[in-house]
């Protein structure tokens, strides 16, 4: 007989926000720097008519929404994505913004919803390429529905083409984008190759932050696997901080911003004292010699995401101030859909004034060159 504790937090699409006391400073500009949406059935319209039999599509019906590529099914089997997805907001921009205003957010930083999974998906790099395209082309339009509100955040196309990065970044930014974002553990990339170097050069140059997102595919299976691997999903990033330092990326590109994304912050500061020690200890061995200690690194250009993360907060002296982005996670279950008040209010109790305004809003508009008067003003009525 399975029991419950009682205190069950409803599905996205059932949470009602709640009316709260409290009020924020009048001058503040909130920013949730990870939020999400559901991609509509777009790579039709958006691919070449040679393309289109095997095109992404995304359908939705009382089972929720499924993905198919190539005539072949996505799906996870039995699972009903409308618990976690079903929210008015993940594809209508209006009710979107409607959230937005009820949670006091001003502006979102928004992230995919199915399009990163095609990576383990499509094996034609080409194909790949070209459905990513049509991703990003249709972001580009959708975040001019509400200027100054949402900006998204496209995959970059060419992973597999180190090369073309540059070219790829270009056309990014003219489609008025302000970051670009690439999967954390692609299969067939080495992220430390020597072949990939201009990937990183010209990431560097655009001036563009890189945003890594987690994943929530798992090999696990069986009893206590699924609170086990979104427990786990939810703090990948250490390896991956690592790579980039030891491997002397970070070390190299001295500009490149790097937003490690809905992985919380309480990971950071053992991270970097980790990090340390071992290239102290083993330094003679290391290999490319570093310029500083690792720690160095994440402090000069790095920064990470969270949702509500209590550890984090009484560590943040450690982690950096400066280098926490707060987040809603819209409409995620984990997020703060319907609590986002309670969280921001406990930050400023725990933070002061000062300090909090940097963490909830002005610390994303540092990273993304956004302007916080005008976020402000586009979101009054």
């Amino acid at each position: 007989m399975s029991a419950s504790t009682g205190m069950s937090t409803p599905w996205p699409v059932d949470r009602v926000i709640p009316r709260t006391d409290w009020v924020p400073p009048d001058a503040m500009a909130v920013i949730s720097a990870d939020d999400h949406l559901m991609e509509p059935d777009l790579w039709i319209e958006h691919m070449a008519p040679a393309d289109r039999d095997r095109a992404p599509r995304i359908t939705r019906d009382a089972a929720g929404f499924h993905l198919s590529i190539d005539g072949q099914s996505c799906d996870t089997p039995g699972f009903n994505s409308l618990i976690v997805e079903g929210r008015e907001g993940m594809g209508s921009l209006d009710a979107r913004l409607a959230d937005m205003d009820a949670e006091g957010v001003h502006a979102s930083i928004v992230y995919a919803g199915r399009c990163m999974g095609l990576f383990g998906q499509v094996q034609d790099k080409e194909f790949l390429s070209r459905c990513l395209d049509a991703y990003n082309e249709w972001l580009a339009a959708w975040q001019l529905g509400a200027p100054g509100r949402v900006y998204g955040v496209p995959v970059l196309p060419t992973l597999h083409r180190p090369e073309a990065t540059a070219d790829s970044l270009a056309k990014l930014r003219d489609l008025g984008f302000i970051g670009v974002q690439l999967p954390c553990y692609p299969k067939d990339v080495r992220y430390n190759a020597s072949a990939m170097e201009p990937l990183w050069d010209a990431l560097e140059a655009s001036g563009l932050p890189l945003s890594f997102h987690v994943g929530a595919s798992s090999s696990m299976r069986g009893r206590g696997a699924l609170g086990t691997s979104l427990t786990v999903a939810l703090q990948p990033f250490r390896e991956l901080w690592c790579l980039l330092v030891f491997s002397g990326i970070l070390d190299r590109h001295p500009e490149l911003k790097v937003v490690f994304t809905e992985g919380g912050i309480s990971w950071v500061p053992a991270a970097l004292f980790d990090a340390d020690k071992q290239y102290k200890a083993y330094e003679t061995e290391m290999r490319p010699k570093l310029g500083h200690l690792p720690s160095y690194y994440w402090h000069r250009q790095c920064y990470a995401t969270f949702i509500e993360d209590p550890a984090g907060v009484v560590l943040a002296d450690e982690i950096g101030l400066d280098h926490m982005l707060w987040s809603i996670d819209y409409p995620h279950p984990e997020g703060n859909l319907g609590s986002s008040g309670r969280v921001m209010r406990s930050l400023f109790e725990k933070l002061g004034d000062d300090r909090a305004l940097r963490v909830v809003g002005t610390n994303a508009a540092d990273v993304w060159g956004l302007d916080a008067q005008a976020i402000r003003a586009a979101a009054t009525p």
